[in-house]
């Protein structure tokens, strides 16, 4: 059977609020340091996304520490520096200055990922605690960073998502959700910005043959989520911004397997998200396991456990034999597909792999995605044209 792994932003989703949020984020966040005009533009974001840096409050968090060390450079700070990042800012904002821009695509560039598996926040982290360790604020400025760069998958701690996330599902489902208050008020860009790649006629064709039994699918994203479908209960911090893209592009009953449904199986192990999230390898297995059986939960078990070392169980083994075919704008997710398909063949699977490179003629990813993929398509229903007329 043909299996389908979908990425959403960027793939099936043309996911104008994410950008525009992570825009506005960076712009806000730099205004609350007493610096102005210091938001990103879309070519700064697509220099992160080209760099393998495809989740925006970590984006947000990179730009945001290399305003916040520049800062620090530029003019001396008054008075004693507070130890997290909101009492920094309040003391920041009462002290504006006027600075030049970061050259925020040398920034994104420099946050391309060497090592697999590792996160682009935490190995930026690294680069900056190196880069003021000699730096007569570095001691103060280092628990400020690990905050900001060390905390970006906890809405708790982390003052990138809590921004990002604030402006994507708009400040009334933020509390509603997280049971927190939001550092800003605003609508939700989900709901105004984002628009369908996926054809009319391409949804229709993929329903046809997943209904029939004929090919299986699962969306995979770094988007936030509910709790798998299975789970029994519905707990604070888990917002439905994988299953509005569902929504949006006709997908309602498709399994996804998104950070909120990683996170919800993850905490009963003992496990953080960012251990779990695409460029890991577990996310991936776990939509194998979800297109060819439709079981969030427990693809995801089965995914935690084999990529431990364990054996392939349970609904994993059913995907032996199978033709997967992955569709994806980012270069460190496919590497990470390649590895997981070549774990299950090494229990003996004999999965075949083919690997879809989307991006927009003229795009900067297109050369990067052709390191790794098989193809490189120009959006998504010329892909899938091909595959499905492909025997």
């Amino acid at each position: 059977m043909k299996l389908f792994l979908f990425d959403v932003d960027g793939v099936l989703v043309h996911h104008r609020a994410y950008h525009l949020g992570l825009q506005r984020a960076v712009g806000l966040l730099a205004t609350g340091l007493g610096l102005d005009g210091h938001a990103l533009t879309q070519a700064d974001v697509d220099e992160f996304e080209t760099a393998a840096v495809t989740v925006e409050w970590e984006s947000c968090a990179i730009a945001v520490a290399r305003l916040l060390v520049d800062r620090f450079r530029f003019a001396p700070v008054a008075g004693p520096i507070p130890e997290t990042y909101w009492a920094l800012a309040a003391a920041l904002a009462a002290q504006p200055v006027t600075m030049p821009r970061p050259d925020f695509a040398a920034v994104a560039r420099a946050s391309a990922i060497t090592l697999p598996g590792q996160r682009p926040s935490l190995a930026m982290l690294e680069r900056f605690l190196e880069e003021v360790q000699d730096e007569p604020f570095g001691p103060s400025l280092t628990p400020v960073l690990k905050e900001l760069l060390g905390h970006c998958y906890d809405i708790t701690k982390g003052p990138a998502m809590q921004v990002v996330q604030a402006l994507a599902v708009g400040a009334d489902a933020y509390r509603k959700s997280y049971g927190l208050e939001p550092h800003i008020e605003a609508e939700s860009l989900l709901e105004t910005a984002d628009r369908p790649f996926l054809a009319e006629r391409q949804r229709e064709t993929l329903l046809e043959g997943w209904r029939a039994g004929t090919l299986g699918m699962s969306l995979y994203t770094a988007r936030p989520s509910r709790p798998p479908r299975e789970a029994p209960d519905r707990p604070l911090g888990y917002t439905p911004e994988a299953e509005a893209a569902l929504k949006l592009v006709g997908l309602e009953d498709i399994p996804v397997i998104a950070v909120g449904k990683l996170q919800y199986v993850g905490d009963q192990q003992g496990l953080p998200p960012e251990a779990l999230v695409k460029p890991a390898r577990v996310h991936s297995l776990a939509a194998m396991a979800a297109a060819r059986t439709g079981k969030e939960f427990e693809s995801i078990e089965a995914a935690i456990r084999v990529d431990a070392g364990g054996p392939v169980s349970e609904p994993l083994l059913r995907v032996a034999g199978d033709d997967v075919h992955v569709f994806e704008d980012s270069a460190s997710s496919l590497r990470a597909v390649t590895r997981s398909v070549a774990l299950l063949n090494e229990h003996g699977l004999g999965l075949t792999l083919t690997r879809h490179g989307i991006a927009p003629t003229g795009s900067p990813r297109a050369k990067t995605l052709g390191e790794i993929a098989d193809h490189v398509w120009p959006d998504i229903n010329v892909a899938l044209d091909w595959v499905l007329q492909t025997k």
